[in-house]
């Protein structure tokens, strides 16, 4: 009985911390910026790269879409999630908020 409970805990800690991982729960930050190159690569490419990688993790993509915001309401609304999670370097949310504004701007 007490091999079960314990097997049920161990459980539960590791589905824990498997979903604060997925949620960007490390200390580590990303650092390397989009780039932009002359192969094709442009910005707005790289802002919606980055909202499938960053975003995805906890969010679908209807609850982005849904929103027709102006870019001072995506630039708080970015930093509010950096504040809870996010894993984004300062260059990569400069993209993705432009790239919310020019998308879904109002």
């Amino acid at each position: 009985m007490h091999r079960t409970r314990l097997l049920a805990l161990l459980s539960l800690v590791a589905l824990l911390a498997g979903l604060l991982s997925a949620c960007g729960g490390s200390a580590s930050t990303t650092t390397q910026a989009p780039t932009t190159s002359g192969a094709g690569t442009t910005a707005a490419a790289d802002g919606a790269a980055l909202l499938q990688a960053r975003c995805t993790v906890c969010h679908n993509l209807d609850r982005v879409q849904s929103k027709h915001e102006a870019q001072d309401w995506w630039a708080g609304t970015v930093a509010r999630m950096v504040g809870k999670g996010a894993q984004l370097s300062e260059a990569e949310k400069a993209t993705l908020v432009a790239y919310l504004a020019a998308t879904f701007g109002p």
